[in-house]
C-alpha cells in the first residue's frame, strides 16, 4: 500500500500519532529525526535484525535538510567512476578531506566517513538508486562528486524502512533524554498532539540535522549575518545538540561555521545556487575587478566576497561555459536551462560591456578583466589570484569569449552547521572529550570532528548517509549484547 501511495514527498501520507498511540510506549532503537542520516540508520539496523525500531519527525513531512540539498554525494574508488576513465584512491580522498580541514578534522572520522560513504553507496546502488552525472567541485583532486536526485534516494530510504519494519512518526518532538543512575540513556521525553509522554527505548540515535534556523543559536558563532541568507531543514533548531549538551556533550568546531557562495541574490531555497565558476565562470566585484581564485571551495570564496565594495559581487560566465554547466550539473538546469529577457537573477547580452552595464559593473573594467584572463589562459602566463584549475585540482581554466555574455549577481548563503556534538568513530556522544554516554550516538549534520576548517562539496550530504550507516550499526552492536 504504501508504495503505490508515496509518489512524492510531498504526498508523503503522514502516520498519525493517535492510531498508534500503543506503539510510543517502548522500542529497541529510537531515532530523532528523518532525513538522510536517520533514515540510512534504520535501513541499517533493520537489516542486521533490529525488529523495534522507531524515527520520530518533528516536521509534518519527511527528509529534512537532505531533500533541500543539491543531491551532490562524494564517494571514492566507485564503478561510475570507473565507467567513466575516473582513477580514484580512498587515500587521496582523505588526503584531499584532510588537506582541506588543515587536519583541524579527526582523521579517524573521515577513514570511517569515506569507507562507510561507499558501503551506503552500494547499498542505494543494489536498490535502484543511481548518480546521473560526476563532476570536481573545489577541494576535490579528481571528480567524485556524483549527483542523486535527493527526493528518489530519500524515498528509497524510507520505503525500505517500512518494509522493513520500521515505524515513522511525524509531528513528533524529542525534548529531552533520560538516564537511569549507571549514566545509560532509558528513554526519551516527547511532545505530540499538545501533551508529554515518555518513549522506553534500549538506544536513542540523534539525527535531529543542525541549528541554521535557530538564529538566536547560530548568532553564537557567526559575527556577520546581516547580508548572509540560511538555507536548512525547518526543523533544524538545535533540539538534539541541547539535549545532548544538558547531559555534558561538547559542541566542537563552532568557529569553522562560514557561508558559501553561489547563490542568486534572493534565493528562495537551497536551490538557488549555482557552482558554475567551477565550470569555467569567473567572479568580479562592482568595480569589474576579479578578487579571488574561483578553483577554491565556496565556503572559502564566500567570506572574501562578502567584504567586496558593498558586499557585492557577480558571476561572469558565456555561452560555451553555460553549456557545459548544464552537461557537469544536470540539477542547474532550471537556472541555466532557459535564460530569458524575465529571468530577474541574470543578465545578458551579445556584447560583454553592455552585460556589464545592465548588471551594474564598471563596463570597461569589465571588459578589460576579462580580456587580460582570457589572454592569460591563451599565451600560457600566470592567470592572476593564481587560478590553476577549474576546481580543487582538475581541469584547465577556458576563456569567456563567446556570446552571448551573462553575468549573475551572486551572494552567500548557510547551507548547514558544519560543527556538531563531538562523538567517536562508532557515532557514540562523548562526554568530557573522551567518555561515551552509554547507549545515546548522533550521526549526520549534528555530529561534528569530519569537516574541519573547511566544508568540502558533497560532503555534508554524504556524512548524512555514512554516519546513518555507521550508527545502524553501532545499534545494532548495543542492542545484540543487551
Amino acid at each position: 500500500m504504501f508504495r503505490r501511495t508515496f509518489l512524492s514527498l510531498s504526498v508523503l501520507p503522514l502516520i498519525s500519532g493517535t492510531a498508534i498511540a500503543s506503539t510510543l510506549k517502548s522500542v529497541d532503537l529510537l531515532i530523532v529525526g528523518a532525513g538522510a542520516a536517520g533514515l540510512a540508520a534504520a535501513c541499517r539496523a533493520a537489516e542486521l535484525g533490529i525488529k523495534n525500531v522507531m524515527i520520530i519527525e518533528k516536521e509534518p513531512l519527511i527528509g529534512g535538510s537532505s531533500i533541500r540539498c543539491g543531491g551532490h554525494w562524494s564517494v571514492s574508488e566507485t564503478d561510475y567512476q570507473h565507467s567513466l576513465g575516473i582513477k580514484d584512491k580512498d587515500e587521496w580522498f582523505f588526503s584531499d578531506l584532510m588537506e582541506a580541514g588543515q587536519w583541524k578534522n579527526d582523521p579517524r572520522l573521515v577513514k570511517v566517513f569515506i569507507e562507510k560513504g561507499r558501503e551506503e553507496y552500494e547499498f542505494l546502488n543494489s536498490l535502484g538508486v543511481q548518480p546521473f552525472s560526476l563532476w570536481a567541485s573545489g577541494g576535490s583532486g579528481v571528480p567524485r562528486g556524483h549527483v542523486f536526485d535527493p527526493h528518489k534516494l530519500v524515498r528509497t530510504l524510507l520505503t525500505f524502512a517500512i518494509d522493513h519494519g520500521v515505524k515513522v512518526l511525524t509531528g513528533v518532538k524529542a525534548q529531552r533524554l533520560l538516564m537511569d543512575n549507571s549514566q545509560s540513556i532509558t528513554g526519551v521525553e516527547i511532545k505530540r498532539l499538545g501533551g508529554t509522554e515518555v518513549i522506553k527505548t534500549k538506544c536513542v540515535l540523534l539525527a535531529s540535522g543542525g541549528f541554521g534556523n535557530n538564529r538566536k543559536m547560530l548568532e553564537r558563532y557567526v559575527s556577520d549575518l546581516e547580508n548572509v541568507q540560511v538555507f536548512s531543514g525547518n526543523g533544524n533548531t538545535g533540539d538534539g545538540h541541547q539535549m545532548a549538551m544538558a547531559l555534558g556533550a561538547e559542541l566542537i568546531d563552532t568557529e569553522y561555521i562560514k557561508p558559501s557562495y553561489g547563490f542568486i541574490r534572493n534565493a528562495a531555497d537551497a536551490n538557488d545556487f549555482s557552482m558554475i565558476f567551477y565550470s569555467g565562470a569567473v567572479i568580479l566585484n562592482q568595480n569589474g575587478e576579479r578578487f579571488v581564485d574561483e578553483s577554491m571551495s565556496y565556503k572559502d570564496i564566500g567570506p572574501i566576497a562578502l567584504v567586496q565594495p558593498n558586499g557585492r559581487s557577480y558571476i561572469v560566465f558565456d555561452e560555451n561555459i553555460r553549456l557545459m554547466q548544464l552537461q557537469n550539473r544536470p540539477p542547474e538546469k532550471r537556472l541555466f536551462g532557459n535564460i530569458t529577457q524575465d529571468s530577474k537573477y541574470i543578465y545578458f547580452a551579445e556584447d560583454l560591456s553592455e552585460a556589464a552595464r545592465r548588471a551594474g559593473l564598471n563596463p570597461e573594467n569589465t571588459v578589460r578583466t576579462i580580456q587580460n584572463y582570457n589572454q592569460s589562459i591563451k599565451t600560457g602566463k600566470e592567470i592572476s589570484f593564481k587560478r590553476l584549475s577549474l576546481s580543487g585540482a582538475f581541469g584547465t581554466p577556458v576563456p569567456i569569449e563567446k556570446a552571448p555574455f551573462y553575468i549573475m549577481p551572486a551572494t552567500c548563503g548557510i547551507m548547514g552547521t558544519y560543527c556538531g556534538i563531538r562523538v567517536n568513530a562508532k557515532t557514540q556522544v562523548l562526554i568530557q572529550g573522551k567518555h561515551p554516554v552509554k547507549n545515546l550516538l548522533a550521526a549526520g549534520e549534528i555530529m561534528g570532528g569530519v569537516h574541519g576548517v573547511n566544508f568540502t562539496p558533497g560532503c555534508g550530504f554524504g556524512k548524512a548517509l555514512a554516519f546513518g550507516r555507521v550508527a545502524g550499526e553501532t545499534a545494532a552492536g548495543v542492542l545484540a549484547i543487551w
